[in-house]
């Protein structure tokens, strides 16, 4: 059986510290599984594109961390070698696998068990659910899924989920417990005054 995965967010909203490549560095360092570029704030795309190539030459010189662009499924078909990760908003996914093919990496998301369904679920990699203890990184979040609803939803999908949404350290245990094959995780890493030691904590507990 595998290890349970860690996606590590980058940030420089919540957090200005640190910029997008500097977490990226930290994070890739240790070896995390995945990284994923998040930026909300508006940029055009050209920026947004430029971001990323850094951090995809980051991530492969580190040989262990895969990128993921978060939303933007142009940014990551222009990159190449990287997946992307589409919230309910942003282009439906049959169009994203077309566009990136069948080998890429499309994770969504989902906030609401009542809209899973496996016809939809099997067009992922991973479902992002969440989130499971509500979240910061947002100004309009989905209410708390809690841990029995994803037990549930970790029971009928087809695909692996990773659980998000205020994870830490304190409570990995009663998260991986509902079956999660991974977790993504923003604030308790970024958000730290050492994010390499936070990411590499949260490795140790996912028992890398």
């Amino acid at each position: 059986m595998t290890r349970p995965l860690l996606h590590v967010i980058t940030d420089e909203s919540l957090q200005q510290r640190f910029t997008h490549e500097e977490l990226a560095q930290r994070i890739a360092d240790v070896g995390a599984d995945f990284l994923q570029f998040r930026e909300k704030r508006p940029k055009d795309t050209q920026e947004l594109l430029s971001t990323a190539q850094t951090l995809h030459q980051i991530c492969r010189q580190s040989t262990a961390t895969q990128l993921i662009v978060n939303d933007r499924a142009d940014v990551a078909f222009a990159i190449g070698d990287c997946g992307v990760h589409l919230g309910a908003n942003d282009l439906p996914v049959e169009i994203a696998r077309e566009i990136l093919g069948p080998e890429r990496i499309i994770g969504g998301t989902l906030n609401n068990p009542e809209n899973f369904s496996l016809s939809w679920a099997r067009h992922f990699n991973y479902l992002g659910v969440g989130p499971v203890f509500g979240t910061n990184s947002k100004t309009n979040p989905a209410p708390p899924l809690g841990l029995e609803a994803l037990t549930r939803l970790c029971q009928v999908s087809p695909i692996d989920v990773i659980a998000i949404g205020n994870i830490t350290l304190e409570n990995i245990d009663d998260v991986l417990a509902t079956g999660v094959a991974g977790v993504a995780v923003l604030s308790a890493i970024v958000c730290s005054n050492d994010p390499a030691k936070q990411t590499q904590e949260f490795m140790n507990a996912l028992g890398a």
